[in-house]
């Protein structure tokens, strides 16, 4: 299936998903593949985590959490914020 019909199709190409997986291709090249969650996790089950994803930054919190008893309490040092008047005039000293 080509890049702009999968885009235009995007919901059924992901219900498709469950009966098999749906390969993308632009010009005559293929650039990814669709394909149901379950299918992706048994593929990847003996896999580690990849470095940096989302799975292995929630690990390292957790990690984190445990060593610090449970969690870190965290609270940003205070900014205290003064607005200024866009519209005020500015004293120049001239009269």
């Amino acid at each position: 299936m080509g890049v702009a019909e999968a885009k235009s199709r995007l919901s059924e190409v992901l219900r498709e998903a469950a009966q098999g997986p749906t390969v993308i291709h632009s010009r005559g090249r293929d650039l990814a593949v669709v394909l149901a969650m379950e299918d992706y996790e048994r593929l990847t089950a003996d896999q580690p985590s990849p470095k940096g994803g989302g799975a292995a930054f929630l690990e390292r919190v957790e990690a984190l959490k445990e060593r610090y008893g449970g969690g870190v309490d965290f609270e940003p040092a205070r900014f205290d914020f003064v607005p200024v008047d866009p519209f005020a005039r500015k004293d120049t000293g001239r009269r």
